[in-house]
C-alpha cells in the first residue's frame, strides 16, 4: 500500500477512530489503521466485541483484487452424549430486545473465537506497522480506563442481570457497585484487559491461541461443562475467501462469501432493488422499496441457515428468479462496524460480534466470550448441528464497493438496528 494524505474512519466510538486517528499519524496503512482500531473497539465498545469473538474483514488494495479474511467462530468437539441433551451447562434467557429474543449463556454456549486470529492474518498480509505498535493505541486505553458507551449500557439495562450478574467475574466488570449496571458516563476500566492486550502485543495471537491466555480461556470453559479446548484454541486458522462479485448500476460489489450467508442476502437485496427500482420512483417510493426488502432478507435469515456446505444455498439466493419468493419479518444485534479510507485509495470493511455474549469473562484476562452455540438464529438445523472445526452461521456482511474511475467505498452494518455508520469513501 502506498502512503496517503486522507484518511477517513468510520465507527460508533470516538476512542475507536482516536485510535485509528494515531496510527495514521504514526504512518499507518488503511490494514494497520482498521486492525489497530478493531482491537481498540475491545475496549471502548465492549461487549459488542471482543477477543473472545468473530470478524470477517473486507479488504481491497488499488490494483489487486479484493480478499475476504472469514474469522468466525468455530464449532467445538462435542461429545456424542451431549448432542441431545437439554441438561447442557447454560441457561436460557428471554431478552427484550426488538420483539424479544430468546437465548442460552453459559460455559457451554461459548465456541472457538477467531477474531484475533484473523486481525492478526490481515496485518501480516497487509501491515506495514509493527505489531505492537498497531496495538499500542487498545493498550493505552484499557490502561486509562474510559467511559461506558451508551450501546453497553443500553445492552446492560436488557439483558445484564439475565446474563452478565451470574458469574463474579463478569459481575465485578459490568456491576461495580455489586448490585447496578453501568450507567451511560460512569468510568469503565475492565479488569486485567490490560495486561491481556499487552500480552497479545508482545507475543501475537499465539498468546490467546497457545499461550497463557488460551490456558485460561480453556481451563475456564472446559472445567465448568463447556467444549472449547486448549487443543481446539491452538487447531484454529482464519481462512481468505475470494468474496462473491456482484455488479449494480456500474459499480462493482465485494460481498462476504459462504460459509457466511449475509452477503448471499445482501447480495439479493440488491438484485431485488434492481428489479424493482423504477426511475420514475418518489423518494418515498425508494425508500418504501428497501425497507419492504429488508424485511424480507430478515425474515429469510433463519430460514437459509448457512454453514461450510451452504454455497448451493447461497448461489440460490442470489438468482434473479428468486426475487418474489418472501416478504415478512425479523432481526438481530451485538455486533459493531468500523470501516477505513485512505487517500491511496485502500479501503477495509471490519464487522465484528461477541454475539448476545454468554455471561462468562475468563478470570485474569478481562475477555468476555460469546455464546455463538447457544444463539438460536445461528442453529438453524439445531444446536451443535454443524460438525467439529465447521464454521457457524453468520449474517454478518462487511463490504467494498468500486468503480472504473478508482472510487472506493468501505461499507457495512453494526447490528440491524443499529446502522448508524454505514461507510466511508476513498
Amino acid at each position: 500500500m502506498s502512503n496517503h494524505t486522507r484518511v477517513a474512519i468510520a465507527s460508533e466510538s470516538p476512542h475507536t477512530v482516536a485510535a485509528g486517528r494515531q496510527l495514521a499519524e504514526m504512518g499507518g496503512n488503511a490494514v494497520d489503521i482498521a486492525v489497530g482500531s478493531a482491537l481498540t473497539a475491545t475496549v471502548s465498545e465492549a461487549l459488542m466485541c471482543s477477543l473472545g469473538g468473530s470478524a470477517f474483514i473486507n479488504i481491497k488494495v488499488p490494483g489487486r483484487d479484493p480478499e475476504l479474511i472469514d474469522g468466525a467462530d468455530m464449532m467445538p468437539n462435542i461429545p456424542p452424549a451431549d448432542l441431545n441433551s437439554a441438561d447442557k451447562a447454560w441457561k436460557t434467557v428471554d431478552i427484550p430486545y426488538g420483539d424479544g429474543i430468546s437465548i442460552n449463556v453459559g460455559h457451554a454456549s461459548v465456541a472457538v473465537p477467531g477474531m484475533l486470529r484473523a486481525l492478526e492474518l490481515a496485518w501480516r498480509r497487509h501491515g506495514s506497522l509493527p505489531w505492537k505498535e498497531v496495538l499500542q493505541p487498545a493498550v493505552d486505553l484499557a490502561r486509562s480506563g474510559t467511559t461506558a458507551n451508551q450501546t453497553l449500557v443500553m445492552w446492560l439495562g436488557m439483558a445484564g442481570k439475565a446474563v452478565f450478574f451470574d458469574q463474579r467475574e463478569s459481575r465485578e466488570t459490568f456491576f461495580p457497585d455489586g448490585q447496578s449496571p453501568l450507567q451511560s458516563g460512569d468510568f469503565y476500566k475492565p479488569p486485567h484487559l490490560d495486561s491481556t492486550l499487552e500480552q497479545v502485543a508482545r507475543d501475537g495471537a499465539d498468546a490467546l491461541y497457545r499461550g497463557d491466555l488460551g490456558r485460561a480461556f480453556a481451563d475456564e470453559i472446559s472445567a465448568n461443562d463447556g467444549y472449547v479446548t486448549l487443543e481446539e484454541l491452538a487447531a484454529y486458522q482464519p481462512v481468505v475467501r475470494d468474496p462473491i462479485i456482484l455488479r449494480s448500476h456500474g459499480y462493482q460489489l465485494a460481498l462476504n462469501p459462504p460459509p457466511s450467508i449475509g452477503g448471499a442476502m445482501a447480495g439479493s437485496m440488491v438484485n431485488m432493488y434492481d428489479a424493482l427500482w423504477s426511475g420514475g420512483m418518489t423518494e418515498a417510493e425508494r425508500v418504501s422499496t428497501i425497507a419492504r426488502i429488508q424485511r424480507t432478507m430478515f425474515s429469510l435469515r433463519q430460514q437459509e441457515g448457512c454453514g461450510d456446505w451452504c454455497g448451493e444455498r447461497a448461489a440460490h439466493i442470489l438468482q434473479k428468479s428468486w426475487l418474489e419468493k418472501f416478504f415478512h419479518k425479523t432481526f438481530s444485534p451485538n455486533t459493531m462496524h468500523m470501516s477505513v479510507a485512505t487517500g491511496d485509495g485502500a479501503v477495509v470493511s471490519i464487522t465484528m460480534s461477541n454475539g448476545y455474549g454468554s455471561g462468562i469473562s475468563i478470570p485474569g484476562t478481562g475477555i468476555p466470550t460469546n455464546n455463538s452455540l447457544g444463539e438460536p438464529e445461528l442453529n438453524p438445523a439445531g444446536y451443535f448441528s454443524i460438525p467439529p472445526g465447521g464454521r457457524l452461521v453468520s449474517n454478518m456482511c462487511p463490504t467494498v464497493v468500486w468503480d472504473d474511475k478508482g472510487t472506493n467505498l468501505a461499507m457495512g452494518s453494526p447490528g440491524a438496528s443499529r446502522i448508524l455508520l454505514p461507510g466511508c469513501a476513498a
